[in-house]
Order: structure tokens, then sequence, then C-alpha cells
């Protein structure tokens, strides 16, 4: 969870005087000062922490919230019973004015008690951090397919991940933000996780035996309960969940649950609330697949004549094959997912047919295409 003024003070048992709003904005770090303006030594972001012995009169405690407030400083906490016994009205009037968030600091809390619990707050938001970009890697290099078993567990074990695991994967508008959500349920939860972005979507490496001492939830119920606190705040967003499977089998698992989301996606009519196994279609007939060599020849007698055909323009033609192919060859809509016009569209998909010698028109080389598209990424 973020440091925010309004956070801060609700551990430290204080109350907000003012500015409830913009007390949840981020807070960037904490000073103590006793300038009457310390704003040209500040950046914006920061929470100050000060007893007011230069802020005499009504004008210069006015000018000081005003100053902060213009410079986008997070808040303002008060000393009382050293220049002040108390808050001083006009303070406290010009706080409410400008929505400033202002609380006081009593006697008995010495400043470095503040600072000191900020900064712990701080150095958590830091490692979170840390451990957000080191799971990012973790996941890609499960995803390659080339760590042994044991590597595997390895990489899992700090995440509190045992034998089993399973995958949610959830596809929200903006992955970001949508990851401290998923972050958050599994940690209400109690769940093992490890939550990562990937190609657009939001994984959640769970064990679905839950944490010591807590029951079992299955993985479809946790992905339904999770999509439902997305869906309260970034609208309908779609949901998969694998199957439990062993630890070194987690890259099929992300598969399952990635290509899940694929197959209700082409679907016409409605989808299941939470896409599975079940939903996944002729993605079976791939991810059955067990030997990765054959998959790969298959996908490269399709696609190489493309990409080694046309050098470095080889990549686009592939691309546009297959947002071509994802938008059901409606040449209007995969023009516009493309960003480019619906006769260049045309020009590229004529290439292709050249440079293979399949045909659009058939529904055998359309099946191929697709196939030889999704059999590539599961190959190693």
């Amino acid at each position: 969870m973020e440091l925010t003024v309004a956070s801060l003070i609700d551990e430290l048992g204080l109350e907000l005087v003012s500015g409830a709003e913009s007390a949840q904005s981020h807070v960037r770090w904490v000073h103590s000062t006793e300038l009457p303006d310390p704003t040209p030594w500040l950046k914006g972001g920061e929470l100050l922490l000060t007893t007011g012995i230069q802020l005499s009169g009504p004008k210069s405690q006015r000018e000081l919230v005003d100053r902060l407030a213009d410079h986008d400083i997070a808040g303002l906490g008060f000393g009382t019973g050293f220049a002040h016994k108390r808050l001083p009205a006009a303070l406290v009037a010009q706080a409410r004015e400008r929505a400033f968030p202002l609380f006081e600091v009593p006697y008995e809390l010495p400043f470095i008690a503040v600072t000191e619990r900020a900064f712990a707050r701080l150095l958590d938001e830091r490692y979170e951090l840390l451990q957000r970009t080191m799971v990012g890697d973790v996941l890609a290099e499960v995803l390659t397919g080339h760590l042994y078993p044991e590597d595997l567990q390895a990489r899992l074990r700090p995440f509190g991940i045992g034998e089993q695991v399973a995958v949610l994967a959830f596809r929200p508008p903006d992955p970001g933000a949508a990851a401290e959500v998923v972050e958050r349920s599994l940690q209400r939860e109690r769940v093992p996780s490890l939550v990562a972005i990937r190609a657009g979507l939001v994984c959640a490496v769970i064990d679905p035996g839950g944490a010591t001492g807590s029951p079992a939830l299955a993985p479809i119920e946790l992905a339904r309960t999770i999509r439902a606190e997305l869906a309260r705040r970034f609208g309908d967003v779609r949901a998969a969940a694998s199957r439990p499977t062993a630890t070194h089998s987690l890259r099929m698992a992300f598969h399952e649950a990635r290509c899940a989301l694929e197959a209700v996606r082409l679907r016409n009519g409605s989808a299941p609330e939470v896409a599975t196994y079940e939903d996944l279609g002729a993605f079976q007939l791939l991810l059955s697949l067990q030997d990765d060599d054959a998959l790969s020849s298959y996908c490269r007698s399709v696609l190489d004549p493309i990409e080694q055909g046309e050098g470095e323009y080889g990549d686009e033609l592939v691309r546009s094959l297959d947002v071509f192919i994802e938008h059901n060859g409606h040449w209007e809509k995969a023009a516009n997912a493309l960003f480019c016009h619906r006769h260049t569209l045309r020009y590229r998909i004529r290439r292709i047919e050249q440079l293979t010698g399949r045909d659009f028109s058939n529904a055998r080389d359309r099946i191929e295409f697709w196939l030889a598209l999704r059999g590539r990424e599961l190959a190693r």
C-alpha cells in the first residue's frame, strides 16, 4: 500500500483537520522545517512537519498554506505545545479553504516518530517495487521453458509457492493499476502468489493449496472473486483460470489460462464469467502436443516463408497476419488496429499469399495460419 497523508495519520492515531480528498495523494518524502517559505528546496509531494516558530501572525500562517498548496506539497503536520498551544485558527481556515491536508502533531508525539513510520512505509514501497520488477523477470524466465524443475521451484519459493501452481489471467484496460488490485485481493485471501504483467495480461501464479492453516480456494472461484473487484473499478474484465498442476508445468498452466481467454474472445455469443480448460476448444489440440520440436517445425513450415522471404519487413507481415485473423478477416477493424489504411493491409495479405502459396479464401489455409501463430507462442 502506498504512503499517503491519510494512511500515515491513521497509523499514528491522529486526525485530519482539512483536505481529506487531497490526503489520498502519494507522499514522496518527509521533511521538518521552520522556514516561513521552504518551497525553494522542495520538489513537490513532500509531507512537511513544523512547530510554526516563525509563524507568529495570521498573515504568515495563511501565506505558508498558500505556498505549500501551490507547490503541490502533500500535507502539513503542525506540532503543538511549542510556539503554539493549539492549531492557529488562520492556518486551519486557510487549509480548509484550499482543501490542503493539515493535521496536528501533539507535543507527546515527537517528529522523529512520524518520520520513522513514514520512512519505514517508503522503504516497504521500494521493496515492493523491486520485488514486482523481479517478479516480471521470474515469470519471463519461467515461460522460456529452459529452467530445470528444481531451479523453477527455487525461483518460486520466495513467493510462498510450493509443489503445485495454478495461473489466473485477467485482461483489464489498465494492467498496471489492475495488478495492484489483484495483489491486494490475493493478500486478503492469504494466497501465496506471484503477480506480473505479461503481454497486456495481469497474471497471478498462485499456490492452490493456500497459505499454511488456510483452506484451499479453487482457482476458478478465486478468479471470479478478483474479477468482480476489478469490474467495479475498470468495468467488464475478462478472466481465466488454469487447472492446478505440478510446479514444473507452470509454463503450460500459463498458456492454458491465456489460451482460454483467447478462445472465449473468439467465441460468438456470451462468454463465461471465468474461462477455463473446458472453453479451450481447438486450443486443446495445441496444448496437448508434448513434442515442442514437432510443434516448432510445423510453425516454421507455415511462417518461415513470410519472415525469411521479406527480411525485416517479414515481422510486420506476420503481425498484420495475426491481427487480420484476430479480427476475423474484417479489413476495416484490422487496419484500424494496425494503424494503417485498409488498402495497405490488403497489399500485405496478398503478399503473404504470394510468399506462402496459400489462399485466405480457403478455410484450411486460414486454419493453418491460425494454428501456426498460436502454436509458435506455445513452443519453446
